[in-house]
């Protein structure tokens, strides 16, 4: 048995330590004892070298004592603490320089676990790296773990915590598999851990929703497998129910994750009538059209000018094409030519004229290409918003939200307010459209084709978009 001794100036501090810490002991695999703070009920801030010794002798039965200390200070107590030890004791002590919060728990995860000291002091040394991978401070090693993916046996397990594999869980887990005599590898998507160090885990990054595989080969191989089945039928020791968890899927395509309220909103379409019209009418309708064709083209350039100001000028060029298809004379003699000889309004021609573009886009074989009829609606939206008269408004936020819609065309996508827009997710949409790849380009994590995210969310509703994998995370 490995013992762990916290010093701290603060009594206070160390017992919320302790607090934590005892989250993620079962049984008795260890024992943690506290030497905090100084006898002097008006200035209690400090540390005393014999609290120290004497904090370290009440755990004198373990086969090591690991001590973990917050501030400078505090290490001279505890170095004057061992100077005053019987020598017997003091050689199975070790000062351990580790973060105290982190360090206390990993090492408790492993003491508890069964682990030696030297593994003890490891994994408290370890365990500020998964913080510092988290904010992109340090980057994990790789570990070679051929022999058990070669020739391991394994289970797989879709984790639905609401927080994955958390602290409290992954030691759940970590202290279940310590008894086994096999070597254990926990796998996800490729990245592998050591499923017995809390560490490990943490770097692993385990999220609800994430599918893990446990691959074990050794003696014990079938019972560590059997054992963690039955954790996680048991959701590592957490209480779990669907309602508490609901989760949306999508296909990702600007790869981040963010959190904040949802905002739904539906996309804005021109309420258009059909009418028919008498010979007297052509001409007013093919004029009704030129007007409306040229205030959509006169909206294209100011819609590429900020993209070019707000983005870049590869994302402007969206927009020129969006002009030149636009002012295609072939196209506009299409149209007049269909209000003369049907006798039909300057909306019906134009709408028939586009659609047909539309159709021819989403027949194309390339994927790619299919996707430009996004582009061909977002030009039929507009000049039929000008024809009725039906300004096209921005989408307006009031507070940072997650945009939740329909569908997103790709002026709607410029026009957002990016410091107010923290992410994107549409029922319909494609990853390779206009609109997907403007959003990428602005930063907002996106993602499309969540097929349920309008009729199983509500404005105001806390969410965590992982645009990465493609999860919206709803809180009730």
């Amino acid at each position: 048995m490995i013992n762990i001794v916290v010093v701290s100036h603060s009594a206070q501090l160390a017992r919320g330590v302790e607090e934590l810490a005892r989250q993620m002991m079962r049984g008795d695999g260890c024992k943690l004892v506290l030497a905090a703070g100084v006898d002097d009920a008006e200035h209690p801030i400090g540390t005393d070298a014999i609290k120290v010794m004497e904090a370290i002798e009440s755990v004198a039965d373990g086969a090591g004592i690991l001590v973990l200390m917050d501030l400078g200070s505090a290490l001279l107590s505890a170095e004057t603490a061992l100077d005053l030890l019987d020598p017997q004791l003091a050689a199975k002590v070790r000062l351990c320089s580790a973060p105290l919060v982190e360090g206390t728990l990993a090492a408790v995860v492993a003491a508890n676990s069964g682990a030696g000291l030297e593994q003890v002091l490891a994994e408290a040394q370890g365990a500020l790296l998964a913080k510092q991978v988290q904010l992109g401070e340090a980057a994990p090693a790789a570990k070679s773990v051929e022999l058990p993916l070669t020739h391991g046996k394994s289970v797989s397990w879709t984790v639905q915590n609401p927080h994955g594999l958390h602290a409290r869980p992954a030691a759940r887990l970590a202290e279940t598999l310590a008894p086994f005599d096999t070597e254990l590898v926990l796998e996800k998507q490729g990245q592998c851990a050591n499923p017995r160090s809390l560490n490990q885990l943490a770097l692993l990054q385990v999220r609800h929703g994430d599918t893990v595989r446990l691959i074990a080969d050794g003696p014990q191989a079938e019972q560590a497998l059997a054992a963690f089945r039955a954790l996680a039928e048991q959701h590592f020791g957490e209480t779990v129910s669907e309602q508490q968890l609901p989760s949306l899927h999508g296909i990702p395509v600007a790869e981040s994750v963010t959190s904040g309220p949802v905002l739904q909103a539906l996309s804005f379409w021109p309420t258009v009538t059909e009418r028919p019209i008498g010979a007297d009418d052509v001409l007013t309708e093919q004029q009704r059209l030129r007007e409306a064709l040229q205030h959509t083209l006169g909206d294209l350039g100011r819609l590429a000018e900020r993209t070019g100001t707000l983005i870049g000028k590869p994302q402007a060029a969206i927009f020129g094409a969006h002009s030149m298809l636009l002012d295609d004379p072939d196209l506009q003699q299409a149209a007049y030519t269909r209000i003369a000889q049907q006798q039909c309004s300057a909306e019906q021609a134009w709408r028939q004229e586009m659609e047909a573009i539309i159709e021819d886009y989403r027949a194309l074989d390339d994927e790619y290409m299919r996707a430009r009829e996004l582009d061909v609606r977002d030009m039929l939206r507009r000049t039929l918003s000008h024809l009725q008269q039906q300004p096209l408004l921005p989408i307006t936020l009031t507070a940072p939200s997650i945009l939740v819609m329909d569908e997103l065309m790709p002026s709607d996508v410029v026009m957002l307010d990016r410091r107010l827009v923290l992410g994107i997710c549409l029922s319909g949409g494609n990853a390779l459209s206009h609109s997907a790849i403007l959003a990428k380009a602005m930063g907002i994590p996106m993602v499309v084709g969540m097929n349920d995210c309008l009729s199983k969310t509500r404005s105001g509703q806390k969410a965590m978009l992982d645009a990465a994998r493609g999860v919206l995370q709803l809180s009730h």
